[in-house]
């Protein structure tokens, strides 16, 4: 009786101590795996699921096999088959096991036909001729011990430099990496060494610079800059969107056709074609790439930096034209020179020429400003580029070809710091195609003249209007 008892205040032991297990192992997971970016009760979570994985089923939806409802055909199979048992004296169970334990009192009923019971020294439960009742509570227990025991707890704490700002609590080489183009929004920007404001500085950035990022931690990030220096800032230093410096400037339109965009990106929308020398207001620039502008009629855009200048254009100075000479006479001067003008040419004075010199080539394409465009034209009556220059040196007894890339050739070349009046400058207007496609007589302080197709007419003009090829010079 007395072994009965034991056995009996062991087994109700070991349910006691499951019982206390159970509560107390998942408080002993909470420093697993701790650190300051996951919450403590999400990773006892982890780990009570791994542990118990059933416990995670939606209540609403699990239901014990005991409360399952049984078709017909299944509560007959089951009848069929107690009534088999109860036919069949062999397969009938032990009569003591439905026996309520708490009803057993000091001395349990015996239990008939049934071989000696009880704990074995290896820790597992015997029934009759030693067959496992079932595994320990305490071997279970110290299997899900072990299976979590190679793991390193730890508890991170975020620590700050002597400027009060966060220390990269990653290794360098556990960073993401990374491969993308971002903006500098901060100011007075420094580059460092390592992810630590304490460390040596590599590089000093300007607000709105654009920098690639190689790789990112939880609160530092590797870049490198345009020059291509590499260091470490801040996560809060970089934007995705370009940042724009606030400035007030004025610029001109260095190109032809520049193209006034509705967003700092070539692919934005165009909202109109400039003209050069347009005059913009800018109001901001970002990475010395993008202006943001308004222009004179009050349109807002944005305009590449590179196509601009601020050094406005020379502002053309016409000298006067000169009254026509009264009384008769007038008609005798028009001479071979005035070929073509006819009666519609009557104002017309003949321009001073004192020889073979640059004034005079000066003096003769004064006369002309005005007078039509006229494709292939060399009189008075229209001329083209290459025309007027045929006019001109044509009136002072020079011959000169009727064709811009020809003129390119012929005479001798000056450069651009010895030029003198009545020389012929060559351009490549198109750009980079290295063809000559137009020319100008360079008149003195800058300016020119020359015969715009787009103003139709003789005009004056910047000597520096567009790519200079050469300057040729016809007189000595």
């Amino acid at each position: 009786m007395r072994r009965r008892s034991k056995e009996r205040n062991s087994r109700l032991a070991i349910v006691a101590i499951a019982i206390c297990a159970m509560i107390t192992f998942p408080i002993l997971m909470i420093p697993v795996g701790l650190r300051q970016s996951t919450p403590a009760g999400v990773l006892v979570g982890r780990a009570y699921a791994d542990t118990y994985p059933d416990a995670n089923q939606d209540d609403d939806n699990f239901e014990e096999d005991w409360a399952l409802k049984l078709t017909d055909q299944e509560k007959e199979d089951q009848e069929q088959k107690q009534q088999s048992e109860q036919n069949d004296p062999e397969s009938q169970g032990d009569p003591g096991q439905d026996i309520d334990p708490e009803m057993w009192g000091d001395e349990p009923p015996p239990i008939t036909g049934a071989p000696q019971s009880g704990i074995g020294e290896d820790g597992l439960y015997y029934i009759g001729a030693g067959e496992v009742f079932g595994e320990s509570y305490f071997e279970e227990y110290e299997h899900e011990e072990a299976k979590y025991g190679s793991i390193l707890t730890a508890q991170i704490v975020q620590t700050y430099d002597s400027a009060d700002l966060p220390i990269e609590i990653l290794d360098t080489t556990t960073f993401t990496p990374t491969d993308e183009d971002m903006y500098i929004k901060t100011s007075k920007t420094i580059l460092k060494e390592e992810p630590n404001m304490d460390s040596v500085t590599v590089a000093d950035i300007d607000r709105s610079e654009m920098v690639t990022r190689i790789s990112k931690g939880s609160t530092w990030s590797l870049v490198r800059t345009k020059d291509g220096v590499k260091g470490y800032l801040l996560n809060g230093s970089l934007s995705w969107e370009m940042v724009f410096n606030e400035i007030d400037r004025t610029v001109w339109v260095d190109a032809w056709d520049l193209k006034l965009r509705s967003e700092p990106s070539t692919d934005s929308k165009v909202l109109k074609v400039m003209s050069r020398y347009t005059r913009l207001h800018c109001s901001g620039v970002s990475n010395n790439e993008w202006y943001r502008v308004t222009t004179d009629d009050g349109l807002a855009g944005y305009v590449y930096v590179s196509y601009t200048t601020t050094k406005a254009p020379p502002t053309p100075t016409p000298k006067p034209t000169p009254k026509p000479r009264s009384g008769g006479g007038g008609g005798s001067s028009g001479g071979g020179g005035s070929s073509g003008g006819g009666g519609g040419d009557s104002g017309y004075v003949p321009p001073k020429i004192s020889g073979k010199n640059g004034q005079s080539i000066v003096n003769i394409a004064e006369s002309m400003l005005g007078v039509k465009y006229v494709w292939c034209g060399e009189s008075r009556s229209g001329v083209d580029c290459s025309g007027l220059v045929v006019y001109c040196y044509r009136q002072i007894g020079i011959g000169v070809p009727h064709q811009s890339n020809s003129i390119r050739y012929v005479g001798a070349g000056v450069k651009r710091a010895d030029i003198r009046l009545g020389d012929v400058i060559v351009y490549d207007l198109k750009g980079a195609d290295g063809v000559a496609d137009h020319v100008a007589i360079y008149a003195g302080n800058g300016q020119v003249i020359h015969a715009s197709s787009s103003k139709g007419k003789v005009v004056w003009g910047n000597a520096d209007m567009g790519s200079i090829l050469t300057i040729r010079r016809f007189i000595g």
